[in-house]
């Protein structure tokens, strides 16, 4: 039996396993007792998204419409390989930012909006994360730009290794989008992720020769970006962070979201409307 819509993912909140290395090599066939959908269902199909250099946001609201730029502003984080990594804040047209923080996640927020803290789990392998995502992220990105909740995107891995070819994909997605150094960007880059999940989660899928080509899609061409995806360099970056949300955040599943520290229920993350409600009874 199927999941019902975006609950977490696997079913039963099973927490990802100890999240040791990568494995090296393909795939293979879909194990028994996989998680879902059983039979390797396939997700619905993704609505079109806008991607290029500049990611144009669609506001739901009012029909009003938001345009990412990149700023000048830049700070530096430590990067897990123990090298440095210049992140650069993206610029929301209406005054937003987009700040990619150094576990990896994306916070979207006009500055000095620090609550409500609406925190997003998700994994790029999880049909229902596609789904959530179509879903709500028109939604979520109107909050940030109209100044009333602070986002945060968290990719993160839930599969335990051998539960493949899910938790290969999963892991070279997060681990690509963590090359991405520039705010505006690495919303494009989730974006073209999303818009391009394996059909089926019995599919492998997110080859390092696909990533390359969906970051050069939305103007992520650079060599440092090209030789982090082509090496997968942040992968144990990934597994650390993903280690900290199952055991510091409470996360047994995806997609889930903490709204100031609170996991929701199931029944608040069903549609928009009922996240939003979620999100303003908190703020």
């Amino acid at each position: 039996m199927a999941n019902p819509p975006n609950s977490p993912w696997p079913p039963g909140g099973q927490p990802p396993g100890a999240f040791p290395p990568p494995p090296h090599g393909g795939g293979g066939p879909h194990p028994p007792g996989a998680p879902w959908p059983p039979g390797g269902g396939a997700p619905p199909p993704p609505a079109p998204r806008r991607g290029g250099a500049a990611l144009v946001i669609g506001l739901v609201a009012g029909g009003l419409v938001g345009v990412l730029v990149v700023a000048v502003v830049v700070f530096v984080a430590l990067r897990g390989d123990g090298g440095r990594q210049e992140l650069r804040v993206g610029q929301i047209e209406g005054g937003a930012e987009a700040r990619i923080g150094e576990d990896g996640s994306l916070t979207m927020a006009r500055p000095g909006v620090e609550r409500p803290v609406v925190e997003i789990y998700e994994d790029f392998a999880c049909p229902p994360c596609g789904k959530f995502d179509r879903s709500n992220d028109p939604m979520l990105k109107q909050l940030a730009v109209a100044g009333q909740a602070k986002i945060v995107f968290r990719p993160m891995v839930v599969f335990s290794q051998g539960v493949e070819p899910m938790y290969g994909n999963s892991l070279r997605a997060a681990s690509a989008l963590r090359c991405v150094s520039d705010g505006s960007r690495w919303l494009s880059y989730q974006d073209a992720l999303y818009n391009h999940q394996p059909a089926k989660e019995s599919s492998r899928g997110y080859e390092i020769s696909e990533l390359l080509s969906h970051g050069a899609s939305v103007g992520l061409t650079d060599d440092a970006f090209r030789r982090c995806v082509t090496g997968q360099s942040r992968s144990e970056d990934v597994l650390a962070a993903s280690r900290t949300y199952t055991s510091s955040h409470g996360i047994q599943g995806t997609p889930s979201v903490r709204v100031d520290g609170r996991v929701l229920d199931n029944t608040d993350i069903q549609t928009p409307d009922s996240l939003r409600r979620a999100i303003e009874a908190a703020s």
